[in-house]
């Protein structure tokens, strides 16, 4: 079960390395990633969408508390085009600064979230089972983050 302590800080790590890959990540953000057709900006459009995503676990924790079954979700690809697309006007520098102040909102957040809730169990989402409240959070948050950054920094220059 992941606790307070260990979801913040997991929230840090992430900042660190972008904070570590800052600059080359401001001068590349037009690069394509390895895989896919994302661009490095694209990535980043998705992290800054996703930047405080305890808000949408603790929904699921309460809907699944009342008995309401969740909504059928849209595609992974469809949500993530939507992401991508609402932020097209933004710069790098401002997709950077919406992650990282995603990320202190989802501090503020998680502190708001009793031990309990975060033992409390819920639907794993897109996949079959049931994960803890915190378990979710690290799951959709750090661990995911750290998923596109390790591709972005695959293509950035070395230092």
């Amino acid at each position: 079960m992941a606790n307070h302590d260990q979801i913040i800080q997991a929230i840090e790590d992430v900042d660190n390395r972008i904070e570590e890959m800052w600059d080359r990540i401001l001068e590349n953000g037009e690069t394509a990633l390895a895989e896919g057709t994302w661009r490095v900006r694209d990535a980043l459009s998705h992290l800054a969408a996703r930047g405080n995503g305890v808000a949408r676990v603790l929904a699921r924790y309460e809907a699944h508390r009342a008995g309401t079954p969740a909504a059928a979700p849209r595609s992974i690809d469809e949500i993530n085009h939507d992401q991508v697309a609402e932020r097209s006007d933004k710069s790098v520098r401002e997709l950077l600064d919406e992650v990282l102040a995603g990320h202190q909102a989802a501090i503020k957040a998680v502190r708001d979230v009793s031990r309990e809730i975060l033992r409390e169990k819920i639907p794993a989402g897109y996949q079959p089972g049931e994960i803890e409240v915190g378990d979710s959070i690290m799951r959709g948050g750090p661990y995911h983050d750290h998923g596109h950054l390790d591709q972005v920094e695959a293509v950035l220059p070395p230092e």
